[in-house]
């Protein structure tokens, strides 16, 4: 398998999509009345074409070539600039963005979709798709008629490219601490100083301009998040004619070497080091950490769409080689000198390693699918309590998109190094590549590590529990409907075991903090949060298997096969094999990995806080 080559599991996806989810509903809006499902289907199947014959080319040469200052700019790889371009022709790019601006305004569950195969291709080039629309999103929120004008559809259509201008040297997830200044000048202008770095995507020349979003204080405004504004900062001045002006004294210090992406340049940004930068205020001043996160749920949910987007490429370049890489005799002969060799998928510990990346890989596309589905219900939600019910689930699995995805995607690339052995770990297979590329994702947009603090010191207690209740309340109506299921009842029994578990440890978490305070119930937040977002993964692989057995059912009803004939059947026909299939994947997931985060928590259970007292 070539190093640049994309394979996606596109039965799966249509799967997850079509047959899993009521997309249908979508299309009953005024909203989305556009994307019938033959739309869909169409646009998926397009989108993942453009992916893997225009974007997965460039992959490994962007990765090669890198980014490179040159006269105090950046300058991205050459290979990027001709499918950047295309992507916005053609509108891959601007999927989701108001027709208004010439976008397609595309549901987001479809957006998500493309993304899967675009981070896939190339995770440095999609990183700017993602990034402008963001800052364009912001500015066209929450800016003024003016700001909107003279950014926005220049920004969505990808003349302009946008970045988010958060962390400081001295300010990274601690944002509150942040000491950009900014001085009002009159008319919603300010004079900005200070510094920003890690700021992705921070200069290039892929567009003709670079707009940052940017989080400053202005004088006199308190300390903390609070005090914080949010302003566009052009790295070049916009004339009222839409035409470029001067130099905005933005001023690109460094970009990082760095272990991945090296495709996207990770800035430093230093703002007025002549006392004549500029920035236009975007909404009302001490809103900007407000404005930001209004933003934050759908950027972390796209972050952990990265841990999918790998992990699922690593899955297919490991089931690929295991296939072609003969090594070996099949166990059961081990001791015949005359057994023939075998393909390296037969032998049972590569097995297993390709069951968990599957199992994984499917578990993670469950989980973003359904929450991406969620925002676009919210969208069309034709009551409040519709709205409120859509919102609530969205908030309570963002976190765990972000976290759970981005450390178990991190962990299928690893296990696909595995899978390949010694070539895996060369430049001659891109699993390196992925791991590389994939390390950043548990980091930004908040680590984990904040995640997990966010899910139990914020969501489960969200207007008294509302959330974790909601969402224990569909557990708990899966497993009353299905708890008799003839193939799946097994596992479902386990499923509740595990519900149980997870409740009695939430419930434990209020006697920990009693006794040892919230930094009692911070040590363990994380291993929480893995183990909360396996079983919510379970509970959608076990709903898709629920469909998967029905559909099995129904084929071997209309064919006439009996459980004797299946084996050879299965053999023949793709959709039954995909279904028993899935099947397999769902029973190994509850029965196989979700014990594996529970047993994370294993120290927490115990109550040992020795991490709390120990002296380093």
């Amino acid at each position: 398998m070539s190093s640049t080559e994309l394979t996606l599991d596109q039965r799966d996806i249509h799967f997850a999509l079509r047959e899993c989810l009521p997309i249908e509903k979508l299309s009953e809006s005024e909203l989305f009345s556009e994307f019938d499902v033959d739309t869909v289907d169409m646009m998926v199947q397009e989108g993942i074409r453009f992916a893997i014959d225009v974007v997965s080319p460039t992959r490994t040469e962007s990765d090669r070539e890198g980014c490179r200052m040159e006269d105090g700019r950046v300058k991205v790889p050459k290979c990027l600039h001709d499918p950047y371009k295309k992507a916005y022709e053609l509108g891959w790019a601007t999927m989701r963005v108001s027709q208004e601006y010439g976008g397609m305004g595309a549901p987001a569950t479809l957006g998500l979709v493309i993304n899967e195969a675009l981070n896939g291709a190339n995770l440095g080039l999609s990183m700017f798709f993602g990034l402008t629309s963001g800052a364009a999103e912001l500015i066209d929120t929450f800016g003024s008629a003016a700001l909107k004008k003279k950014y926005a559809a220049k920004m969505f259509q990808g003349q302009y490219t946008g970045t988010m201008c958060l962390s400081e040297p001295q300010a990274g997830s601690d944002v509150g601490a942040g000491t950009t200044s900014a001085v009002s000048e009159g008319d919603g202008v300010y004079k900005i100083k200070g510094s920003k770095c890690w700021i992705s995507s921070g200069d290039n020349d892929l567009g003709e301009n670079v707009i940052h979003a940017v989080l400053a204080r202005v004088k006199g405004a308190p300390d903390g998040t609070k005090g914080l504004s949010l302003f566009v900062v052009p790295y070049t001045r916009v004339n009222d004619d839409g035409t470029l002006g001067d130099w905005n004294d933005v001023t690109v210090a460094s970009i990082e070497n760095k272990l991945g992406i090296h495709a996207s340049p990770t800035a430093v940004l230093n703002l007025g080091e002549n006392d004549n930068c500029l920035g236009w205020i975007i909404g009302e001043e001490g809103q900007g950490i407000s404005s930001m996160f209004l933003m934050m749920n759908g950027a972390r949910i796209y972050t952990g769409l990265i841990g999918l987007a790998l992990g699922g490429a690593a899955y297919e370049n490991a089931r690929a080689y295991a296939h072609e890489r003969v090594q070996g005799t099949h166990i059961s002969k081990i001791r015949d000198p005359d057994a023939p060799r075998v393909s390296i998928v037969n032998h049972p510990a590569v097995r297993l390693n390709l069951i968990n990346m599957k199992a994984k890989v499917e578990a993670m596309r469950a989980l973003l699918y359904y929450t991406s589905f969620q925002f676009d219900l919210e969208k069309i939600a034709k009551t409040d309590d519709e709205k409120q019910s859509t919102q609530n689930m969205v908030d309570m699995l963002t976190p765990m998109c972000k976290g759970w995805c981005t450390e178990v995607g991190l962990d299928v690339v690893r296990t696909g190094i595995q899978v390949l052995g010694g070539v895996g770990y060369t430049k001659d297979f891109p699993l390196e590549q992925l791991f590389r590329d994939a390390r950043i994702a548990p980091i930004y947009e908040g680590t984990t590590d904040i995640q997990a603090l966010d899910l139990v010191g914020r969501k489960m207690l969200q207007n008294g529990g509302i959330l974790f209740q909601q969402l224990m309340e569909q557990f708990s109506q899966l497993i009353a409907e299905h708890s008799d299921h003839t193939e799946l009842g097994g596992i479902i029994k386990s499923f509740e075991g595990y519900c149980e578990s997870l409740y009695e440890t939430s419930m434990a978490s209020q006697e920990v903090l009693k006794t040892r305070g919230m930094e009692g119930v911070a040590l363990y937040a994380t291993p929480f949060l893995m183990f909360f977002s396996s079983v919510t993964a379970g509970w959608l692989m076990i709903k898709q298997a629920v469909v998967a057995a029905e559909k099995l059912g129904q084929i071997k009803t209309e064919q006439g096969i009996g459980e004797l004939e299946l084996s050879a059947f299965l053999e023949e026909n793709e959709d039954a094999l995909f279904y028993a299939n899935k099947i397999k994947t769902t029973r190994y997931f509850v029965d196989g990995i979700i014990p594996q985060f529970d047993a994370l928590l294993a120290g927490g259970k115990k109550q040992n806080y020795d991490a709390l007292d120990i002296t380093f």
